[in-house]
């Protein structure tokens, strides 16, 4: 019975043995490409075969070349169909990788490195979870064990061959096994099995459960293997520790290797008839007699985090989840292949300042600690950085968690600010590391008022002085100031924003302050730029209603100041601009914000409605870049009356459609996305302006024949006249920079393709005359 058809085959015109040419480490991207943010140190599975190691990551593979010595992350951006890698197994027959996905999806990696994808299982009509558990390769097909059943695969078709439904449990398949000419399905709480020479095996009463593996007590089953023909099955003991792998014999099932060590067991595998028992910190290969053949345990000083092994020749391969695909003889001979992109898959938050991006990798929820202890990483000149309790002592007593909003110093960019829903709400860090952390026991940050005995910080933001500004939850003061000299001030709101959630914080050119208040609305704050100096300060109260602030909603999801310094206010139903952020704070002043209105098909209506809206940046050219839960982003126009782009997860490599962050690196113009699925950039076509000209560049240059995208001109002044000429000086082309940013299509004002030359740049000064700052070569 076949129930996928090979037409629901997607074949991808795309090589990854052709990028090996190329494999000399990470760079910047090209204008309007995309890239995404891989942690390669988080492996979770590995397969070796004909010269090659495949190590499956959390939302990528790694694909790496034994003889050559040349390695590189392929991921939903530049090559494979999917993001969410589950397994990866290697099938000799047809010298092809097979990769499986959470979602169900299936690529198969051929010898010439294409990539052709099986959405078979992705695309059933079929109830419950699709995810791809274990790949099993047996006499020239390949059994992938589903949420849901037993897929066939055969991998010389590139087609999913048959589906079988073991039992009427609707139990998902975790491991698939052949003995004997007899096939057995894993459950949790047993094993069924069914001869392979039925025919009607997508019937689930042509299968029995297998009465030699009983319903665990205190326990269930996780994964099978065959060794010298006998079935074993890893029995995972409720708790930790007291695993154990049991052999099936005709009278029951055996120990055959027990944790002796206490140590979880989170996997094994059997090849060459080895046993390779992977534990939590260490992995085990027993030869046919079960003695102890090799025992992997550290690299030299560092402990093992393994998750799967394989081994080749007297060479093991370990997927490592801190330290990713390792080159194993022995302790002291290693190899950690590479340890490229952000040191962990956990993103929340973006900030940044020029060039430089930080990231929180906590969460905030308003009530509830989610205990996430992944730290801070920052990304600069291609490099990333980590801040966790591992490697800072000041945090490493535990009393940071939920980290989830950061910000740079612009008077000194080595110094950061990282707030937490912890005990130690807000931590400061400088080139050295974190240096300080505060709480309500040493400052003057609260508590909050739901009697958890710690504090929450939602936003923190530094203004131009060096002065550190953030948001206290649930406080009697919610805004509070540590100027640069190390004075601490509470700012008085009323008391309508006393004891609540507080969400986004953002400071205009005036120097005003901007956060949100759930269920309240949008507090601006004027405090004259005397932040320890009460008596001059005031502020106001953006709530719904006209005449009140008109905001959409009262829960705030998003700020962004732009360069007319106009605050635009996202909330969870839509968004406002406020145009007189400044002369809101006179007594008698109107202080609505105002909706976009835009004209569709002869109707008048609010631009967005009343989608949520998650973030909402500005870019070098004063675009606005609108964030929402479930429609992707849109790129506005300066005066947000135009919809430039959009950008989904259906029209672009934008992996999701619910964004949850984004910042600039502003130097490049490289827009940093973080999704519910992870972590991907875009280099736009906007950046800051340079307006000494000191960092311009022209890239890519030379541009060679078989480059079709755009040649790009970067840091100039903003929104300049740029001119393009060719040597003899007459004009090819003309248009005007985005901020500091001008991009060309490589033709003619008239649309053809220049001819080989050499090009030059110009564009208008102060004085009007023009200056040429950059040339290009262009090759046909």
């Amino acid at each position: 019975m076949q129930y996928f058809t090979p037409d629901m085959i997607r074949i991808f015109v795309f090589t990854l043995a052709c990028v090996f040419t190329s494999f000399v480490g990470r760079s910047q991207i090209g204008t309007g490409e995309w890239r995404m943010h891989v942690a390669a140190s988080k492996a979770i599975d590995v397969a070796v075969g004909n010269g090659t190691v495949i190590t499956a990551l959390t939302t990528g593979v790694l694909y790496y070349s034994i003889d050559a010595n040349e390695y590189k992350v392929y991921n939903n951006t530049n090559g494979l169909s999917d993001i969410k890698v589950s397994c990866v197994v290697y099938h000799s027959g047809s010298n092809s990788f097979i990769v499986g996905y959470q979602n169900g999806n299936i690529d198969q990696i051929l010898s010439n490195g294409a990539v052709i994808n099986i959405p078979g299982v992705l695309l059933a009509n079929i109830l419950g979870s699709k995810r791809i558990n274990e790949l099993e390769p047996y006499n020239g097909v390949i059994y992938a064990s589903t949420g849901f059943g037993v897929v066939v695969i055969d991998p010389y078709k590139h087609e999913i061959k048959d589906t079988y439904y073991p039992g009427s449990s609707a139990s998902p398949i975790l491991d698939a096994a052949v003995k004997t000419d007899t096939l057995f399905a894993l459950i949790e709480n047993g094993c069924y099995k069914a001869p392979l020479s039925n025919n009607f095996l997508a019937d689930p009463s042509q299968w029995v459960l297998d009465s030699r593996m009983p319903n665990p007590v205190g326990g269930s089953y996780a994964k099978l293997g065959v060794q010298q023909n006998e079935l074993h099955v890893l029995y995972k003991k409720d708790g930790y520790g007291g695993d154990s792998i049991m052999r099936i014999t005709n009278s029951g099932m055996q120990q055959q290797i027990g944790n002796s060590f206490e140590m979880e067991i989170l996997d094994f595998d059997v090849v060459n008839d080895y046993f390779m028992v992977v534990f939590d910190v260490a992995i085990i290969l027993y030869d046919e007699n079960d003695g102890v053949y090799k025992q992997i345990q550290n690299y030299n000083t560092n402990q093992a985090a393994p998750k799967a092994v394989a081994e080749v020749d007297g060479v093991c391969w370990v997927a490592d989840n801190n330290y990713g695909l390792v080159r194993y003889i022995d302790q002291y001979m290693y190899t950690m292949i590479d340890r490229e992109g952000p040191p962990k898959d956990q993103f929340f938050s973006l900030n940044s300042y020029k060039d430089k991006v930080i990231v929180t990798a906590g969460i905030l929820d308003r009530t509830a600690f989610a205990y996430n202890r992944g730290g801070v990483y920052t990304f600069q000149d291609e490099s990333w950085k980590l801040y966790d309790q591992n490697n800072q002592p000041v945090w490493s007593p535990g009393n940071v968690w939920d980290m989830s909003s950061a910000a740079i110093n612009p008077l000194n960019e080595d110094e950061m600010a990282v707030g937490s829903y912890s005990y130690d709400a807000l931590s400061l860090i400088n080139a050295s590391g974190v240096t300080n952390s505060y709480s309500a026991s040493n400052s003057i940050i609260e508590n909050t008022s739901l009697g958890n005995n710690n504090a929450c910080i939602s936003a923190v933001e530094y203004d131009e002085f060096g002065n550190l500004w953030m948001c206290n939850c649930y406080s009697n003061a919610p805004l509070k100031v540590r100027t640069a000299d190390g004075t601490w001030q509470s700012l008085p709101t009323g008391t309508d924003t006393k004891s609540k959630f507080t969400t986004k914080l953002s400071i205009d050119y005036n120097n005003n302050k901007w956060f949100g208040v759930y269920g309240v609305g949008l507090v601006g704050y004027n405090d004259n730029e005397t932040p320890t100096v009460l008596t001059d300060d005031s502020y106001k109260i953006l709530r719904t209603g006209v005449g009140s602030g008109n905001l959409p909603s009262d829960v705030v999801t998003a700020l962004a100041v732009d360069f007319d310094n106009e605050i635009w206010i996202g909330t969870e139903a839509g968004f406002v601009v406020l145009y007189n952020s400044d002369g809101i704070f006179g007594s008698s002043s109107s202080y609505d914000a105002s909706r976009i209105l835009v004209t569709y098909e002869g109707n008048v209506e609010e631009l967005l409605g009343d989608t949520p809206i998650t973030d909402i940046e500005i870019d070098g050219g004063n675009r606005k870049w609108i964030a929402t839960a479930s429609t992707g982003i849109f790129l506005l126009s300066a005066d947000g009356q135009e919809v430039i782009a959009q950008y989904n997860k259906d029209n672009s490599p934008l992996i999701s459609n619910n964004i949850m962050d984004m910042d600039f690196n502003h130097t490049t113009g490289e827009l940093f996305i973080v999704t519910d699925l992870g972590l991907v950039s875009m280099r736009t076509d906007a950046s800051y302006e340079d307006e000494n000209y000191s960092t311009t560049t022209v890239f890519p240059n030379p541009v060679r024949p078989e480059y079709t995208g755009t040649i790009t001109i970067q840091g100039i002044r903003y929104n300049s006249d740029v001119k393009v000429t060719d040597i003899a000086g007459n004009l090819v082309y003309q248009t005007t920079s985005n901020g500091g940013t001008a991009t060309w299509n490589g033709k003619t004002l008239t649309g053809e393709n220049v001819a080989s030359g050499v090009y030059l740049f110009w564009t208008a000064t102060n004085e009007g005359k023009d200056e040429k700052v950059g040339k290009v070569v262009v090759i046909r």
